[in-house]
């Protein structure tokens, strides 16, 4: 058993918080990887009993277990202990400072991000799990030298030689390591959950559904909200269906849509959550395939519906990044303001392209690596706004969307 203490949250503070990184990190150490040559390892640790590593750096007083507990006593932590508040971000600053120590220097846009210059290995640390790629050397030595400050598990390392894993799992998704290059999968127990708990589900269909029209109400029917319960499921679903949607790039303009709907949803949202189910029943799993590539390039592309939302004439934003050929982020979300044209429309998207082509270049910087990005568009009047020199007159714009 582990002794966990329980404190009471009475009062809000970031002083607690401790970062995750990016899930396109882990697809960028992976395309790395498989950008670099065959003999670039992919290799998981786990910190046994993370929290208990780090000193406490405030007085705090827990009572014992009963086993352990005497009358009109207490303890006082030396170091922190499950259930302290502070103990996930005393744990991020240990690893941090050890790490450092290490060689390693640590990102500055995703601070979960470290990278070893000398050795050239890369490294994502999420919670108490660490993902490290490099050449067999190099991750022998960063290993021994963590074995030293951490206690540590070694869940295995992917590659092609002798000894090592051909499939493992990292954060709950499937990688395997192939002949022609690497393979990543979203965990497929989350598609079997809205499969079995959506009822009507048994018969599959060829798209996901992605209109908005699909969630009118039929003529005739009463647009009332579904019964309590019955939202309450449809939102746990939903919420699902949108995490499973950050590895499917099939389903998420339609999880989009339904999340959209999620704090009053009505039978035709229903219906549509039955669509993505019986979908994902013909289409329950997507694999990324990273093949073996060299000197790739960071291309991002958008794209945009031009007041697509029928109930709201919203438009929608939509894109991708791609290094090389491997497909390292997607995305599709609702624009925050009505267009008054598509070229409006399609400038929103391109931005919005910008924006996460500059995150990934960040990203790819904390792990030692300079990449240039390429943003595509199909809107040639987007594309002529771009080029503009200064503000200058555009119709229907705000000055603000120009910077």
């Amino acid at each position: 058993s582990r002794f966990v203490v329980k404190e009471i949250a009475t009062y809000k503070t970031d002083d607690f918080f401790a970062a995750t990184p990016p899930l396109e990190a882990l697809r960028l150490l992976l395309s790395m990887a498989a950008s670099s040559g065959h003999d670039v390892k992919v290799e998981v640790l786990d910190a046994r009993k993370a929290h208990l590593h780090a000193f406490a750096d405030r007085t705090v007083f827990v009572q014992l277990p009963p086993e352990e507990a005497e009358p009109g006593y207490c303890a006082q932590l030396v170091r922190c202990l499950y259930g302290t508040r502070d103990a996930p971000k005393r744990w991020e600053a240990f690893l941090a400072e050890q790490l450092i120590a290490m060689g390693f220097a640590r990102g500055r846009a995703s601070p979960c991000c470290y990278y070893h210059p000398a050795l050239d290995v890369r490294c994502i640390v999420h919670g108490d799990d660490f993902v490290l790629s490099g050449r067999v050397g190099p991750l022998d030595e960063v290993k021994a030298g963590m074995h030293e400050r951490f206690l540590l598990k070694e869940l295995g390392r992917l590659g092609g030689g002798q000894g090592e894993l051909r499939e493992m799992r990292v954060l709950n998704r499937v990688i395997q390591w192939t002949p022609a290059g690497l393979r990543y999968e979203a965990d497929p127990r989350h598609a079997e959950i809205v499969i079995r708990g959506v009822a009507g589900a048994e018969r599959s269909l060829s798209a996901p559904g992605t209109s908005s029209k699909e969630f009118e109400a039929t003529p005739g029917e009463e647009e009332e909200n579904l019964p309590e319960r019955t939202a309450s499921l449809f939102r746990s679903f939903a919420a699902r269906a949108n995490y499973l949607a950050l590895d499917r790039p099939d389903i998420s303009q339609a999880t989009k849509e339904l999340c959209r709907r999620m704090s009053a949803p009505k039978a035709a949202d229903l219906r549509a959550l039955g669509r993505v189910a019986r979908y994902l029943v013909g289409a329950g799993r997507v694999v990324y395939e990273y093949p073996w590539q060299s000197r790739p390039v960071l291309r991002v592309f958008s794209d945009s519906d031009f007041a697509g939302c029928v109930a709201t004439r919203l438009s929608t934003s939509g894109g991708a990044v791609l290094l090389g050929t491997h497909l390292l982020k997607h995305w599709a979300s609702t624009q925050k303001r009505i267009t008054l044209s598509s070229g409006e429309a399609e400038l929103g998207a391109v931005v919005r392209g910008f924006s996460e082509a500059l995150g990934i270049q960040s990203v790819a910087r904390d792990l030692g690596v300079e990449l240039r990005p390429e943003v595509h568009a199909d809107s040639s009047a987007a594309i002529g706004i771009c080029r503009r020199s200064g503000i200058g007159k555009v119709r229907h714009l705000a000055v603000a969307q120009l910077w």
